[in-house]
């Protein structure tokens, strides 16, 4: 709540910003902006101060607005209807405005002629958003030749006249989105070569995008094309194109893309597939776009990449591709993303990554591994991604054993810095629900069962895990082969053991009672070793 110190300064300056001269009723005046919101005004006010620049009406009753209606209020530039019970303009009601630069009426129930905005040629940006239109006149935007931004958002339009758009050859925003439009016809987008942004969004353009549709549109920055239900992409579609930075075709029901797609989109900086059918990416789909930043594959049906699929985007920051059905991913895949931030793959089929899949990614900052198969991860794997502090590993199955010893103590030193949700061991069963960065060293052994060679384990490894595994032979653990029963020894002496007691087949005790014993052999690299571990009660005194 506003301080009554700030209250009272606030009332003040609203005074002190009020004009002298008397307000209409039911509207609220402040120097040049005038604000009626009375549901009883039944008409335009014929007393709204002469120097009113800006004219509001906010859910108000009256239906028409009648003949030279705002004669008195030759100086307005902005008149704008919002949640009104406008039905229609009567002709030459908008007469005398010969300085309106914005006009909009959004949320009524509104019918146009064919001259209801004549002589308004100062007009620049003109919004007509849910108001039920199912049509407009051919001839409704005659005379609007400074016209650069039509709004007709949230109507009922099935379809449009050919010829509409051929005064507005200054018109640099169009938004056609949330009609019932099934196909647009052939020519209607030509007049407007000066148009840079073009939104077609949740419309019904499953079949209705011809080829040439939008060649003259050379102008064009951005298009907006998702919601759709779009099955197919025309080869030549975005023929053209050469100055189109933002493309959106996400929530269709795309399958298929022509290779050459994208040839003409040369300046494409962002680019989003997501929500669509594909399975599958055309090698080289990304040869002609090497500017783009941002790109979303996510909720596809994508089953892999071929290798190069992303070559040639050395300037892309953004790459999601979770929700789809990757199994595996190319080594080299990511090799030519220098400058990539964020990675998103959760919510896929990985079961295993390649050692050097993020290596060229210095400058990753975020990367999604959730809700994959993921078991565990080669070491190193993170060794060049100095920047990474946001890393999702959940969701995984991880198996906590020597393999995974590495990316415990890796979360264990940059957890300072480092932003990751909850990693929790799903194998082996004493392990189960264990978080990861927590566990010592000694909890992370691969149980044996014999003894491998001295060597030959060791073949087509690096030098770093022959360092390691000389390493660990100097420090044995010995487990049995469930992974229960653990004991750690170094070269001195055996220094950790644990014991994981299960409850017998049947029964709700716990296999060993007191006053009982237990033995394992446990088997390592270096040999093996009978262990015994005895309970034995004893009475205390009072």
């Amino acid at each position: 709540m506003m301080p009554n110190g700030a209250w009272l300064c606030w009332a003040s300056l609203l005074l002190l910003v009020r004009p002298t001269q008397p307000c209409p009723s039911g509207c609220d005046c402040f120097v040049h902006k005038v604000f009626c919101s009375d549901e009883n005004l039944a008409a335009i006010p014929p007393d709204v101060p002469p120097g009113t620049t800006d004219l509001v009406f906010v859910e108000t009753s009256f239906l028409e607005v009648g003949p030279w209606a705002f004669s008195s209020s030759p100086n307005l530039t902005k008149l704008v209807f919002l949640n009104t019970q406008l039905w229609r303009f009567e002709p030459d009601a908008l007469r005398g405005l010969p300085g309106l630069r914005d006009l909009e009426v959004t949320g009524s129930t509104f019918t146009l002629s064919d001259h209801t905005f004549a002589n308004l040629t100062s007009l620049g940006q003109l919004t007509l958003s849910f108001d039920a239109l199912d049509a407009l006149p051919e001839d409704l935007f005659l005379g609007l030749d400074a016209l650069e931004s039509l709004q007709l958002q949230g109507n009922q339009l099935q379809t449009l006249p050919w010829r509409i758009f051929r005064p507005l050859q200054h018109l640099k925003s169009l938004d056609l989105g949330q009609n019932h439009l099934a196909w647009l016809p052939e020519g209607l987008l030509y007049p407007l070569s000066s148009l840079q942004s073009l939104r077609l969004s949740d419309n019904r353009l499953s079949q209705g995008l011809r080829p040439g549709i939008f060649a003259h549109l050379g102008s064009l920055q951005e298009l907006f094309l998702d919601g759709n239900a779009i099955r197919e992409l025309p080869p030549r579609l975005f023929s053209g194109l050469f100055h189109l930075e933002r493309l959106w075709l996400q929530h269709n029901a795309i399958h298929h893309l022509p290779a050459t797609i994208f040839s003409d989109l040369r300046n494409l900086t962002a680019l989003s597939l997501q929500g669509n059918a594909l399975q599958t990416l055309p090698a080289g789909l990304f040869t002609c776009t090497p500017h783009l930043r941002s790109l979303s594959l996510s909720h596809n049906q994508l089953v892999m990449f071929a290798d190069g699929a992303f070559a040639n985007l050395s300037s892309l920051e953004f790459l999601a591709a979770s929700h789809n059905a990757i199994a595996q991913l190319p080594a080299g895949l990511f090799r030519d993303l220098q400058a990539l931030l964020q990675l998103h793959l959760g919510s896929n089929n990985l079961t295993a990554l390649p050692s050097g899949l993020f290596h060229n990614l210095s400058s990753l900052e975020l990367l999604n591994l959730s809700r994959n198969q993921l078991s565990t991860l080669p070491a190193g794997l993170f060794n060049t991604n100095y920047n990474l502090f946001n890393l999702a590993l959940h969701g995984n199955p991880w198996h906590c054993d020597c393999h995974l010893a590495w990316l415990s103590g890796w979360l264990r030193l940059w957890s300072d810095q480092l932003l990751h949700t909850r990693t929790y061991c799903a194998r082996p069963a004493h392990l189960r629900g264990q978080v990861v960065p927590t566990l010592r060293e000694e909890q992370l052994v691969c149980p044996v069962s014999g003894h491998p060679g001295p060597d030959h384990r060791l073949a087509g490894v690096g030098w770093d895990a022959v360092v390691a595994d000389r390493a660990a032979r100097s420090r044995c653990t010995y487990s049995n082969t469930e992974g229960t029963v653990v004991l750690a020894c170094d070269e001195g002496q055996c220094r950790w053991l644990n014991v994981q007691l299960s409850p017998r087949q049947g029964e709700g005790f716990l296999a060993m009672m007191f006053n009982a014993s237990q033995g394992w052999d446990l088997k390592s690299s270096c040999g093996s070793v009978r262990v015994t571990v005895s309970l034995r009660a004893q009475a205390v005194g009072p």
